[in-house]
């Protein structure tokens, strides 16, 4: 029970380049979100979790969900293994642990060889003393070779155990994962993947392997919103479809470009930048703000019509406004058009063949 009403803090966590690295980049805010996932994660059994274990956490405006999720992924804080679940790395870990692990072993061989010279010596002192008094040798004969066989078969076992403990620690040297590095995501150029979880940027996508060496699923960085929402005016199907769900699509495509200048205002003042990550977090965003039937769909429509009667009244009328063109051809009410003939002049003129002129209603 103790454990789930405290929380462990190390006074020297911010000596660490990673915390310091997510101070720069995301200030307080980055900071306070953290410890806040670690305060989560410390109610759990063990500090692992899934992403969907915070989203209760984000009902409020301040701490969305997608922004707790940017700080997991991108500050290396926070490790993800193989079932998805995100772990918290240690902070300022300490990388001396392997080498005092190898020095302890030498030590301990060293020893033992040291003790096996000391036998070897007494062995050779008992013998000159043998020699000396047969009598004593006689009477503790017994005793010397149970003893001295005893004697050998626990150097002999020491012996063994010691260079099994070699093996051991020569094997788990190879097994240990590579350190975390600290340092910023390497760019690449050709290489696709690098592991001993390290993140490398290869082409717009950073490749993390795990402790086993296995690639894990590409991780896209996050690009600005605002390039994110630039990307709306490239034509496309979606474009077409979004406009349909409008109820003014001619009208909102003849002025996207002012349409998504205005999406972003509306973005900066309601603060609703920070929910946008990708592509399709933007498009998602903009299919509502512009559906039929919203407040803010209106209010564009609105601009929109005032825009286009400003252009309207500034730039010369089209000549051809009373005609329609259908797969590069000149029609009006489903009749073709010569291609010589002069723009149709008003609503009900129709082409004379016998003459080759327009006639209109009530002049000949």
């Amino acid at each position: 029970m103790k454990r789930n009403f405290y929380l462990q803090h190390s006074l020297m966590a911010m000596n660490d380049p990673r915390m310091k690295h997510l101070l720069e980049v995301e200030g307080l805010r980055g900071l306070g979100a953290y410890w806040m996932i670690q305060e989560k994660l410390a109610l759990l059994p063990e500090p692992r979790a899934q992403f969907g274990y915070l989203r209760p956490y984000c009902h409020s405006k301040k701490s969305p969900f997608a922004y707790l999720k940017k700080i997991i992924m991108e500050f290396q804080l926070f490790e993800i293994d193989e079932d998805g679940y995100f772990i918290p790395l240690e902070l300022n870990p300490v990388k001396k642990k392997e080498k005092k692990s190898a020095k302890n072993i030498r030590e301990s061989s060293d020893s033992n060889a040291k003790n096996v010279e000391k036998w070897q010596k007494t062995s050779k002192n008992n013998l000159k003393n043998q020699a000396k008094n047969p009598d004593k040798s006689l009477i503790n004969s017994t005793i010397s070779e149970t003893s001295t066989s005893s004697f050998k078969e626990n150097i002999k076992d020491i012996i063994t155990a010691t260079a099994k403990e070699k093996e051991t620690a020569a094997a788990t040297a190879e097994d240990l994962p590579s350190p975390v590095r600290n340092d910023p995501p390497t760019v690449c150029n050709d290489s696709p993947t690098v592991c001993n979880n390290s993140p490398v940027a290869c082409n717009n996508s950073l490749t993390v392997c795990d402790d086993s060496g296995r690639p894990q699923p590409p991780l896209h960085p996050v690009r600005p919103w605002q390039e994110l929402v630039d990307s709306l005016t490239e034509e496309s199907s979606w474009l077409e479809l979004a406009c349909m769900q409008s109820g003014y699509g001619g009208l909102l495509m003849r002025h996207i470009k002012a349409a998504v200048d205005l999406f972003k205002q509306h973005i900066e003042v309601y603060d609703k930048w920070h929910d946008l990550l990708t592509n399709s977090d933007v498009r998602r965003y903009f299919v509502n703000y512009v559906k039929a039937g919203q407040h803010t769909s209106q209010t564009l429509y609105a601009t929109l019509l005032t825009l286009d009667a400003k252009q309207r009244s500034v730039a010369p009328p089209d000549p051809y406004r009373y005609e329609q063109h259908i797969n590069g051809k000149r029609t009006y009410l489903g009749c073709p058009i010569p291609d010589n003939a002069p723009p149709r002049p008003d609503g009900t003129a129709f082409w004379n063949e016998t003459t080759h002129t327009w006639s209109s209603q009530g002049h000949t």
